[in-house]
């Protein structure tokens, strides 16, 4: 089916209570396993990558952007379930606008360098662009501990999205959706956090548009469950994501003995191929959190 604006898919998502899941990708292998998960769950989907890393002078590839936004789209259109694409936690001003020229579904501008009045400032700038393009724009008044970082461990502080900031952030910006911290943050380990449901009912009930998650990989699955509930609609997912991927290459480097056959196990397509076992976990993964969602079976 044809791309679906995001208030379309965030409309869909209130009224049968689900959330659509944001999955994030860097490159073809993930893209397609996102791709894949949604086909096979029926779901509708959020598809694109994230702008931490853009721009970044160490970057080992140059000037991709271009190239990572035809793909999405390329492979959005073919889709034959509800799928928006996003541009997601930006800190440069230039590539936002870029991606809003891109016809992305969604952009979103964050940049934990700037204050509560300059992070404002800014988002209210480029969700006009935003708009007058046909675009959506997510807002966020912080970015999560551990966002962007190395770190393993959390710092034993809750993170809560002050009420009064963010009223006042999506009536001035005009944001399309607002992403909320109540308790999560990202995490390198394995840890899972619990969440501040009081918090996000007074948000929910505070705030009219729809309210994302961010670090979903990194909340027990019956707090999400409750989210969900109360009316979280969008929820970002990465960590995990790359946890299936690379513990499925290590998996199958540990497997392959002296005797194997290079044209197979790495880029023939065939089951053996370990970026094959690799992308078929990293799908595995996105399925799961489908139905933890409750999105699975909802396409339309």
């Amino acid at each position: 089916m044809p791309l679906v604006n995001f208030h379309e898919l965030m409309g869909d998502a209130e009224k049968n209570s689900y959330a659509v899941g944001y999955f994030e990708s860097w490159d073809l292998n993930s893209f397609l396993a996102v791709c894949d998960a949604a086909e096979r769950m029926k779901s509708p989907v959020i598809i694109g990558f994230s702008g931490i890393d853009f721009p970044n002078y160490k970057h080992y590839l140059k000037d991709i952007f271009e190239i990572y936004s035809n793909l999405i789209n390329d492979l959005a259109s073919k889709m034959t379930v509800p799928v928006c694409t996003i541009f997601n936690e930006s800190a440069s001003k230039d590539l936002v606008l870029k991606a809003i020229a891109q016809k992305f579904g969604i952009v979103m501008f964050l940049n934990s360098k700037l204050d509560f009045t300059e992070q404002k400032s800014i988002t209210k700038e480029l969700t006009k662009e935003a708009h007058n393009n046909g675009v959506a724009s997510e807002g966020g008044i912080e970015m999560q501990e551990g966002l962007g970082k190395s770190i393993t461990d959390a710092s034993g502080d809750e993170l809560l999205t002050d009420i009064g900031s963010a009223k006042s952030f999506v009536k001035e910006t005009e944001v399309d959706a607002l992403a909320v911290s109540v308790g999560q943050i990202s995490l390198i380990s394995e840890n899972k956090v619990s969440l501040n449901f009081s918090h996000l009912k007074k948000l929910k009930k505070e705030i009219n548009i729809p309210l994302v998650l961010h670090c979903g990989s990194s909340i027990y699955n019956e707090d999400i469950k409750k989210a969900v509930e109360i009316g979280i609609r969008k929820i970002n997912v990465g960590k995990a994501l790359k946890n299936a991927c690379f513990k499925s290459l290590k998996k199958s480097c540990f497997e392959i003995n002296d005797n194997y056959n290079q044209y197979e196990i790495i880029g023939s397509g065939l089951n053996n191929d370990i970026l094959v076992k690799a992308g078929k976990s990293m799908q595995d993964a996105v399925e799961k959190f489908m139905v933890l969602f409750g999105s699975a079976g909802k396409a339309w």
